[in-house]
């Protein structure tokens, strides 16, 4: 394959996996700005390369410019940073999308990618591979480093193997400059529970817990932090350039309660008007820190609940007591914040009767939202390693369970309906969030529960 000594211009692309809820797994591809391509853009342009960056998932028609690049290096990225946890496996998606681009000198990375390098070199063609935090490699590319030469990377020797293919360390944010927001068209991104012209922050990267079904391979192993002020220096130059709401993509925003307070505080002290959102462990909240949040200007909340059934949930590893979470969403409430609790269902031996317990927990906790998706068997997570052999080239879609793949399919839209179509709820988000708000929450529901 080809590959550039050393390169001028680069391409950043992000992919396009399908229409709004996609694929056997029902992906819900969100119009959110891709923050890792922007953090790369940023490191690219400090080494003295020309960048564009072109978001096919926001703008589908930009994958015929991409055809048609000049460029001397692409960076694509299968999965950006809101999709580290839960990417897009639905790979026959993925060739549509790249049919006719300049794969041999294309450099491809995200979750997909580090977990099976090989297995994506090989059905891509691309020129080499990062495995893991993008930002650690980019530059090194760039300037002419051979993929599977320098941690991080990898590539297909001429006989077929694999050359390079561990992850690259992991890098200090303190270290990023602030991401190329002018990059962005932020009126193409939205988030309907949020707003318009909408972007992504990150306060913080990683996670200290190590549930069961989570896909952290992305991350490394250590929870790192951006400093307040770079942080604030970052939402002033977002802000000044459209971003007008955000949601912080910290996997839990909340572990770190000093820095938390630090932030909310240099928040209201700067008088920054920034509606955000974030999501968090129930039990990593006080009502204290919550009523912080909110007076700095966090609207919504993201709970990862999993199961309403104390056996399922200890099935998990997560440690974490329903009586937590109910005390967790009503100190949200208490402040004024709404509030998005996930549900997982068709785990290991979880009954469709457990299921059903899960939406009553549901209705008698009371969130704002609530999201119930079929839990995904990724690869190198434990549960994965517990039931599906590691050598395989496949991404399995469900586990084995009491309903089959397309039943989990169809009860997961069955209980999002029976909570989000209850007399009551309809009721009180009519009246609550105004018409406009109410309209397209009502839009997402119904693309959602219609969509094939």
């Amino acid at each position: 394959m080809e590959y550039p000594k050393a390169v001028a211009q680069v391409l950043l692309v992000n992919a396009n996996w399908g229409s709004l809820f996609s694929g056997r797994v029902r992906r819900y591809n969100r119009r959110f700005p891709p923050l890792d391509l922007l953090n790369c853009a940023s490191l690219l342009r400090e080494a003295g390369h020309t960048v564009e960056l072109m978001d096919c998932r926001a703008e589908p028609t930009l994958r015929d410019t991409v055809l048609k690049t000049k460029a001397d290096l692409l960076i694509l990225s299968l999965s950006p940073l809101d999709r580290w946890q839960c990417p897009n496996t639905d790979l026959e998606q993925l060739d549509r999308f790249i049919d006719g681009m300049p794969m041999n000198r294309t450099i491809v990375y995200g979750a997909q990618v580090t977990l099976k390098p090989l297995t994506l070199l090989r059905r891509t063609g691309a020129a080499g591979a990062i495995l893991g935090e993008p930002e650690s490699s980019v530059v090194s590319l760039a300037a002419g480093a051979c993929p599977g030469d320098i941690p991080g990377t990898a590539r297909i020797s001429s006989d077929g193997c694999l050359i390079g293919g561990e992850r690259g360390p992991d890098i200090a944010l303190t270290a990023l400059p602030i991401p190329a927001f002018d990059l962005l068209k932020f009126e193409v991104y939205s988030y309907e529970v949020l707003g318009e012209q909408f972007g992504l922050l990150e306060l913080t990267r990683g996670c200290p817990w190590r549930c069961k079904f989570c896909l952290l391979d992305m991350y490394g192993k250590k929870y790192r932090r951006k400093s307040v002020e770079q942080m604030l220096v970052e939402i002033e130059f977002a802000m000044r350039h459209g971003m007008r709401c955000a949601y912080f993509q910290d996997l839990e925003f909340t572990l770190d309660h000093d820095l938390v307070s630090e932030f909310c505080e240099a928040m209201i002290t700067a008088e920054i008007a920034l509606p955000w959102s974030c999501q968090t462990r129930p039990d990593t909240t006080t009502p204290e820190l919550l009523a912080l949040m909110r007076r700095a200007g966090c609207e919504l909340i993201h709970f990862g609940v999993e199961s309403g059934v104390p056996s399922v949930v200890a099935a998990t590893g997560k440690k974490q007591s329903l009586d937590s979470v109910q005390k967790a969403i009503q100190a949200a409430h208490n402040v004024g914040m709404r509030t998005l609790c996930y549900f997982l269902i068709g785990m290991p031996g979880e009954s469709a009767l457990q299921m059903q317990q899960t939406l009553d927990f549901a209705v008698d906790l009371g969130p704002t939202y609530a999201s119930f998706q079929v839990a995904t068997p990724y690869p190198k997570t434990p549960w994965h390693g517990e039931y599906f052999e590691e050598s395989t080239d496949a991404f399995p879609s469900v586990f084995d369970s009491e309903l089959n793949e397309v039943e989990l399919r169809q009860y997961s839209r069955r209980l999002t309906a029976r909570y989000h179509l209850r007399p009551g709820y309809v009721f009180s988000r009519l009246r609550t969030p105004g018409r406009r708000a109410a309209l397209r929450e009502t839009k997402l529901l119904a693309k959602y529960l219609f969509t094939r």
